[in-house]
């Protein structure tokens, strides 16, 4: 029996599996990312529009600046226009949340951090070194019982 080149083998073998099982796991957090990053653009879109900031100031034009940040922390308004069916108000006329024309709901999302991105890339790799390293470290362990001492 060669335990040196079984356990070399066996951390290989369940190297590539963690790295496949990395690259997976990597695919479904892009795919969250990526769905992340489209709702923030698409809300960050609408509430940049004219259509928001023309009802922003029909909310109450004749209140100077000082008192628009008093408002009810839901205020609604329906434009009907430019894909916006409904507009839920906050504090200081902010946009909590947008009713598209077509039925979707959208509130501010983040944009993905920097390290979600990193995230996405080292998976794989410590998919690789972790069971690798554990095999390696067992091994080694398991061949100081095995091996007659000099």
């Amino acid at each position: 029996m060669n335990l040196k080149e079984g356990t070399r083998r066996l951390a290989l073998l369940l190297g590539v599996a963690g790295v496949l099982f990395g690259g997976f796991i990597s695919y479904l957090e892009l795919q969250e990312i990526q769905s992340q990053r489209a709702r923030h653009n698409k809300f960050e879109q609408l509430a940049a529009s004219d259509v928001v900031q023309q009802e922003r100031e029909k909310m109450n034009p004749s209140l100077p600046d000082w008192q628009r940040v008093e408002i009810e922390p839901f205020t609604f308004s329906g434009p009907n226009r430019g894909g916006i069916k409904t507009i839920a108000w906050g504090k200081n006329f902010g946009v909590r949340y947008l009713e598209t024309q077509d039925g979707q709901t959208l509130y501010p999302t983040p944009a993905p951090a920097a390290w979600q991105y990193l995230f996405i890339v080292l998976v794989p790799i410590l998919g690789f070194f972790i069971p690798w390293g554990a095999i390696r470290a067992i091994g080694w362990v398991a061949a100081g019982f095995f091996q007659p001492s000099k």
